[in-house]
């Protein structure tokens, strides 16, 4: 018994390890991919499938691995399956092992192997022989022929099993009437299991309560809600330093952005917005017809570099030319300097957090910041008089 628990203690960290264990590979394959792929009649070897929509009809001989959106075998597989997708649904034998990763997973027949599963919703009907499963909502209905380890929120338990029962849920155990254990049911819940007096466990049941590393739900929503706090603070906090060491450092820039975005006609500022939105798309593009060619790679990786350094000005001056308007709006000027680009960068951060219409805000003042950018830097680049800022 110690050594099983010792031997699951690390089932969870190991299990998608496990699921990325290619199968056994052969001489002979048979390689398919499509939106659609519906296998009608038998593979004489190992089988690959890739798509949107994919489903096995005909028996396989040999080794199967597939990934889809949908998956459906519907036929037996004599060798092993590695399988992943949105939905996988597995309704015939599989003789070997069968390893699967997806949002929800059903099981439907035996499996002749060990039976490796991780996803969000997992019901197992058939019976394998060794199991090992980290999901959310998990039922296994069909009993195992081996030791069965299950990592959960909800873990729900039915038919006989032949070994061992290691079960830790954050949130309920459920074992069902009839269900029969010939080893031992170690589990771990917040919340003691009730087990029926028609279910039997001949090995003794061993209730150690929660784990005091597993969060309940209501506390990994509670950790989910602070790290989205401590991640909006963090980014703020570099968003903050970011703009107020530019408008510091380079004020004469700073106020030539914020010149060129408010201080003009709104017909400029449209204009403004139009060449960002431009620069933000038609960049990208560039960069991935100069990758293309062999020639063309060295000078894609110095624009792309270019791209992710005007991106991050783009936001930076966003927060700079809204801390402008503030000024404006209450000191009827504009006043530019690195306590009103940190109180712009608080202020468009806040904008910028509600639903659908902040995030448009800050996407056309970022727009409009890295418009007039790039008309500045033309400007300077190429134009041999001095630039002067009432001719842009």
């Amino acid at each position: 018994m110690n050594k099983l628990l010792h031997r699951t203690r690390f089932a969870a960290p190991l299990l998608f390890s496990f699921l990325l264990i290619p199968t056994a590979s052969a001489h002979a394959a048979t390689l398919l991919s499509a939106q659609n792929v519906d296998i009608a009649s038998s593979t004489p070897d190992n089988t690959y499938l890739f798509g949107g929509q994919v489903r096995v009809d005909s028996p396989l001989p040999a080794d199967l691995c597939a990934a889809a959106a949908t998956l459906t075998v519907a036929a037996p597989v004599t060798g092993e399956a590695l399988l992943a997708g949105g939905t996988v649904d597995v309704q015939r034998p599989v003789a070997s092992d069968l390893r699967a990763i997806g949002g929800r997973i059903n099981v439907d027949d035996s499996v002749g192997g060990d039976l490796l599963l991780g996803g969000g919703v997992i019901s197992v009907y058939g019976k394998p022989k060794n199991a090992y499963i980290l999901g959310g909502t998990v039922t296994m209905a069909g009993g195992a022929d081996g030791p069965v380890t299950i990592y959960g929120a909800d873990v729900t338990l039915s038919g006989t099993y032949a070994g061992d029962v290691m079960v830790v849920a954050s949130d309920n155990v459920t074992v069902n009437p009839g269900t029969v254990i010939h080893g031992s049911f170690r589990y771990n819940a917040p919340v003691q299991a009730s087990i029926p007096a028609s279910a039997q466990v001949m090995g003794g049941v061993n209730y150690i309560g929660q784990a005091g590393w597993l969060p309940t739900t209501k506390q990994a929503e509670t950790f989910a809600t602070a790290g989205i706090w401590i991640f909006w603070l963090v980014r703020l906090t570099a968003a903050v330093v970011a703009a107020g060491l530019i408008a510091g450092l380079f004020p004469v820039l700073a106020d030539r952005v914020v010149e060129a975005t408010l201080r003009r006609t709104t017909e400029r500022f449209v204009l403004f917005t139009l060449l960002g939105f431009a620069g933000f798309i038609a960049t990208p593009v560039l960069i991935l017809f100069l990758s293309i060619s062999f020639v063309g790679i060295g000078v894609a990786l110095l624009l792309l570099s270019a791209y992710v350094l005007f991106l991050l000005l783009a936001c930076i001056y966003a927060g700079i030319v809204t801390g402008a308007m503030v000024m404006r709006f209450f000191k009827k000027r504009f006043v530019v300097s690195w306590r009103v680009a940190i109180l712009g960068v608080v202020v468009l951060s806040v904008i910028g957090s509600l639903p659908y219409v902040g995030f448009m805000i800050a996407l056309v003042l970022a727009a409009a910041s890295g418009g007039a950018l790039l008309s500045i830097m033309y400007r300077f680049a190429f134009r041999r008089e001095p630039l002067d800022i009432t001719t842009l």
